[in-house]
C-alpha cells in the first residue's frame, strides 16, 4: 500500500486575487474623484493646472474679436451705469459699417434710460444685415421684479441668449458651458449666436477648450477699446463675430483654469472662448471616460506588479515614484505638446494604491501564511529548516497551494517492537504519559537532524528528509540520506537514556526498528475546497515501511535499542563512513528487481541481539 505524506499548507495568492485586487482598486480610484467633493475639488484643480501652466501656445482667434468698454471707455461716456445707450447704438454702427459676421452684446439691459436712447438702440438691435444678439437672465438671477419686466419688454424681437455662467458649486471656477438652460431657460448667449451663424451646437453640457495666446501677455483674441473702434481699419474687424463687453475690475470677473495665480477673467472674454470652440467645432481635449478608466487600469496593474516584484521598500518607493514623475511629466509634455489633457489624479491613486494594497496583502498574506507554515513545523523540524522552507516557498507553492513536482527524499519509519502487548499492560494515564515522552524525544531528534516529521501513526514516527523544497543535485540527495540514517542512529542513543529512565520508573523499555528508503516521490496537493493537504506520493514511502517491518526479519540490531534497516541507494551515500551488513533482498508489489537490504551499525553503541536485550 503507498502511503500518502499529508501537511495542510496554505498557498499563496492566487491570479484572480490578483486581478481582483487590480480591478478593485482601478474602480475606486476611478469612481471616488468622481463621487467625493474634495478628491473631485482636486482632480479638477490638477487640471487647472495643467491648462494654466502647459496649454500650448495658439494664434489669436481669427474669426471672435472682443471690443472692451473699460475705465477708459467710461470716461468719455454721459452715463456710466447703464452704459450709455446712445454709446452702443453708435457702436453697433461703426461695427455694421466695418462689415462684421455679427454682434454679441454682453451688457444687461435691465434699466432705462433716456427714452430717445432706449429706443434708438433697439432699432440699431434689431436692423436687419449683420445680426445682433443680446444676453438675457434666467430665472433666479439677482435682479428685481421691476428689472426683470423691463429686460423682457427690452428684448422683444430681439435675438437674446442667457449670460448667465456655469461655476463649481466647490471652488467657483468655470470650466463647463451649459448650451440650453432648464425648464424655458432658452439658449446661453454664445449658443444664440452660433445659431444665428448657422452653427449647430451640442444640446448637452460640456467642458470648455480654453485657448492659450500666441505669447505670454498676449490675448487669446483680439481685443479693441470702445472708444478706439472708430479710428481702427476695417479690415481688423471685417467678417469676425465682434463680442461687445465690460472689462472693469471687480465686475463680471471670473475665475477660469486659464487664471493659475488667482487672476479673474471679465464675463466676455469667457463667453468668447465658448463661442470660438462653438464656431471651430472643438471639443475639450481632456481625456475621455473609457481613456481615463483605461490608464486608471494600466496605474493599478503597474502598482501590482511593483509590489509583487518583491522589491525592498526603499526600491519600491522610489520605483513607484519615479513612475508617477514620469506619468506627470509625460502628461504635462503631451499637453503642451497639444496632446490631450490627461486627469492624473485617478491614475496616482491607483498606482499608490496598487502598491500600498498589494504590498499591505502580501505582507499580510505572508504573515498568515508563515503562521501557518511555521504553526505545522514549528514543532516537527528544526529552525534552519523551517526557515529554508519559507524562504524557498515559491519553488513549491502556486495558486494557492503546493505545485506538483517530482522530488526525490528519504523517507523513515520507525515504529516500537511490541507496542500492542505494552498498550495492554499499561493504564490510560501511564500509557500517554509514556508515549509522549517517546514521541517528543523522536521528534527532538528528526529535527535536530534537519529533518521533517509529518505524521505520527501511534506509536509509528514517519519523517521525510528532502522535502518539501525539491533538491536539485546527487550530493544535496545524498546529504538527506546521510542526515536521515544518522537520525536513526540518533534516535537509537535517545531511546537508551529513555529507557534506563523507564526502568527506573517502572515502565517497560522498547526496542524500535527504523526503516530508511531513497528514491523519487511526487509531491503535490490533494483535496478540495474544504479540505486540502500536501502529499508525497510513491513507492519510497512504501519500501521505507516495508524495509521497517522487515526488520522482524534481520536477528542482529544496530544499537542495543535501534534497529536501522536501509535501501540499497540509502546505503549508497553513506557506506564511505558508516558500517552495515547486507541482510536480504527485498521483493516488493509490482518490482521486477529485488530491492538489496543492509543493516546499519552504530559504532559508538554496542550491537547485539535482539533476544539479549528484547523487552
Amino acid at each position: 500500500m503507498v502511503r500518502r505524506i499529508r501537511l495542510h499548507i496554505r498557498g499563496w495568492t492566487p491570479h484572480g486575487m490578483v486581478a481582483a485586487i487590480v480591478l478593485g482598486i482601478a474602480a475606486a480610484s476611478f469612481v471616488l474623484p468622481l463621487i467625493l467633493p474634495p478628491l473631485r475639488l482636486a482632480d479638477e484643480s490638477f487640471g487647472d493646472l495643467l491648462i494654466g501652466h502647459f496649454s500650448p501656445p495658439e494664434p489669436q482667434h481669427r474669426g471672435v474679436a472682443m471690443v472692451a468698454i473699460g475705465e477708459d471707455s467710461f470716461v468719455a461716456l454721459a452715463c456710466r451705469s447703464p452704459v450709455d445707450r446712445a454709446f452702443l447704438a453708435d457702436l453697433i454702427e461703426r461695427l455694421r459699417a466695418a462689415k462684421v459676421r455679427a454682434i454679441g452684446i454682453d451688457i444687461l439691459f435691465d434699466q432705462p434710460t433716456l427714452p430717445e436712447n432706449d429706443e434708438r438702440l433697439r432699432r440699431r438691435l434689431t436692423d436687419p444685415g449683420v445680426p445682433v444678439v443680446a444676453i438675457s437672465a434666467l430665472e433666479g438671477t439677482a435682479l428685481t421684479e421691476r428689472q426683470q419686466d423691463f429686460l423682457r419688454g427690452f428684448l422683444t424681437g430681439v435675438p437674446h441668449g442667457y449670460a448667465n455662467l456655469a461655476k463649481d458649486t466647490l471652488d467657483g471656477t468655470i470650466r463647463w458651458h451649459v448650451p440650453v438652460a432648464a425648464g424655458d431657460g432658452g439658449p446661453s448667449f454664445p449658443v444664440r449666436l452660433a445659431d444665428v451663424l448657422g452653427v449647430t451646437p451640442p444640446a448637452e453640457p460640456f467642458r470648455i477648450d480654453w485657448r492659450n495666446g500666441p505669447e505670454p501677455g498676449t490675448p487669446p483674441f483680439p481685443i479693441y477699446p470702445a472708444e478706439l473702434v472708430h479710428l481702427l481699419p476695417p479690415e481688423w474687424l471685417a467678417g469676425k463675430v465682434v463680442l461687445v463687453g465690460t472689462v472693469l475690475s471687480g465686475t463680471d470677473r471670473h475665475r477660469t483654469p486659464l487664471s493659475p495665480t488667482g487672476a479673474s477673467m471679465p464675463g466676455v472674454e469667457v463667453q468668447a472662448h465658448v463661442l470660438a470652440q462653438l464656431l471651430d467645432g472643438r471639443a475639450s481635449r481632456r481625456l475621455g471616460m473609457p481613456g481615463q478608466a483605461l490608464l486608471t487600469l494600466a496605474s493599478s496593474a503597474a502598482g501590482v506588479v511593483l509590489a509583487v516584484a518583491g522589491l525592498p521598500l526603499w526600491l519600491l518607493a522610489l520605483a513607484g515614484s519615479t513612475i508617477l514623475a514620469a506619468l506627470w511629466s509625460g502628461s504635462a509634455a503631451l499637453f503642451a505638446g497639444g496632446g490631450v489633457l490627461v486627469p492624473l489624479l485617478s491614475p496616482t491613486l491607483a498606482l499608490a494604491g496598487g502598491l500600498a494594497g498589494m504590498t499591505a496583502h502580501r505582507s499580510l498574506r505572508e504573515r498568515a501564511d508563515r503562521r501557518t507554515l511555521m504553526a505545522l513545523f514549528a514543532n516537527h523540524v528544526s529552525k534552519p529548516v523551517a526557515e529554508e522552507i519559507w524562504r524557498e516557498r515559491a519553488t513549491f507553492m502556486a495558486g494557492g497551494h503546493p505545485k506538483p513536482q517530482q522530488l526525490t527524499a528519504s523517507v523513515l519509519f520507525s515504529d516500537i517492537k511490541g507496542f500492542t502487548t505494552i498498550c495492554e499492560a499499561l493504564p490510560p494515564d501511564a500509557l500517554i504519559r509514556w508515549l509522549d515522552a517517546y514521541l517528543d524525544a523522536m521528534v527532538d531528534t528528526v529535527s535536530a537532524h534537519d529533518g521533517v516529521v509529518l505524521r505520527f501513526i501511534g506509536d509509528a514516527v514517519l519523517a521525510v528528509f528532502g522535502a518539501p523544497v525539491a533538491r536539485t543535485t546527487q550530493a544535496e540527495i545524498d546529504a538527506d540520506a546521510a542526515r536521515a540514517v544518522d537520525c536513526a542512529l540518533a534516535m537509537g542513543r535517545a531511546l537508551d537514556r529513555l529507557n534506563r529512565r523507564w526502568e527506573a520508573e517502572g515502565l517497560p523499555p522498547v526496542v524500535i526498528r527504523v526503516g530508511i528508503h531513497t528514491g523519487p516521490l511526487v509531491a503535490g496537493s490533494l483535496g478540495g475546497a474544504r479540505h486540502r493537504e500536501y502529499s508525497l506520493l510513491g513507492d519510497t514511502a512504501n519500501t521505507a515501511a516495508r524495509l521497517e517491518a522487515y526488520a522482524k526479519e534481520v536477528g542482529e540490531l544496530t544499537s542495543p535499542w535501534c534497529q536501522v534497516i536501509v535501501g540499497e541507494p540509502t546505503w549508497n551515500a553513506v557506506k564511505s563512513r558508516l558500517d552495515g551488513t547486507p541482510v536480504g533482498e527485498l521483493m516488493l508489489k509490482g518490482k521486477r528487481n529485488a530491492v538489496r537490504v543492509w543493516l546499519v551499525r552504530d559504532a559508538a553503541s554496542a550491537g547485539g541481539r535482539i533476544s539479549e536485550r528484547s523487552p
